[in-house]
């Protein structure tokens, strides 16, 4: 994993790579959680560019990271997602909470227009 912030737009943003499982979803989860108090960031942008598999932990993961930043009045976007899974996220009804973006500036544009 490897976590960036775009200040401009008090934005997280972290580079998953291969499998979102329970280990790695642990792990994101705690990292994204330090760093939102660290850096005082309320939107998340994931990049799931390089993830070859998620499972319910992925998805608890997003939603718990949703709750954290829905209350500071921010949005998570999810991007560059395979199909499968963002089938995935659909079906978790993950759609109606996230930004769901082929890019991180097409989500942000999302973003800035409330979706």
């Amino acid at each position: 994993m490897e976590m960036t912030q775009i200040a401009k737009h008090r934005m997280l943003v972290m580079r998953i790579y291969g499998e979102l499982d329970q280990r790695s979803a642990d792990e994101a989860r705690t990292v994204l959680e330090r760093e939102i108090k660290r850096t005082g960031a309320v939107n998340i942008a994931l990049d799931f560019g390089r993830v070859t598999f998620m499972d319910s932990s992925g998805i608890g993961m997003i939603i718990g990271r949703y709750k954290t930043v829905s209350s500071l009045g921010g949005r998570i976007i999810v991007y560059d997602a395979s199909d499968q899974v963002i089938r995935l996220l659909e079906m978790a009804g993950l759609d109606r909470l996230v930004i769901i973006a082929p890019t991180l500036n097409e989500g942000i544009k999302l973003m800035k227009r409330g979706m």
